[in-house]
């Protein structure tokens, strides 16, 4: 299944999910499996007027955001007032404290922090040689032991 076959059917699950949370109709694509799956997830969420809530482990409530939101916030957490610029794991946390959720929020906020200019040019160079290291063994292996030992006795 390739990137976009599955980001479609995520949003059809996603849709799923509010309507049957709203009105508890599945949709007509769906199969039994998918009812159980549906359910499974639609715990976790619930509509309140127009806003779509999920609630998270410790029982705060994150409102659910489309594409175009969550794009912008991305921007404005990452580059504005809301600390530096942070990795991508550690702007999806600030996200989900803020109070907002969208089904690929990790996988989003990673790819917008590599196309981030600022962070790709100060970030931490790697400084690897270009070239292999190649071992050396010592010339007189046994040299020291030998040393050792006669002190000893």
């Amino acid at each position: 299944m390739s990137g976009e076959e599955e980001i479609t059917r995520w949003k059809m699950y996603f849709d799923g999910v509010v309507n049957s949370t709203g009105s508890g109709q599945f949709p007509a694509f769906t199969d039994r499996h998918d009812w159980r799956t549906l359910r499974r997830i639609a715990a976790n969420f619930f509509l309140s007027g127009e806003t779509f809530y999920r609630r998270s482990f410790d029982a705060t409530l994150l409102r659910c955001v489309d594409e175009n939101e969550a794009q912008r916030l991305m921007e404005e957490v990452h580059e504005g007032n809301c600390g530096p610029h942070m990795n991508g794991l550690m702007l999806a946390k600030k996200l989900m404290r803020l109070g907002y959720f969208w089904s690929t929020m990790e996988t989003d906020c990673v790819k917008h922090v590599r196309h981030c200019h600022l962070c790709q040019v100060y970030a931490n160079q790697i400084r690897a040689p270009p070239n292999e290291l190649h071992p050396m063994a010592d010339p007189w292996p046994f040299s020291i032991w030998g040393m050792a030992t006669c002190s000893y006795w």
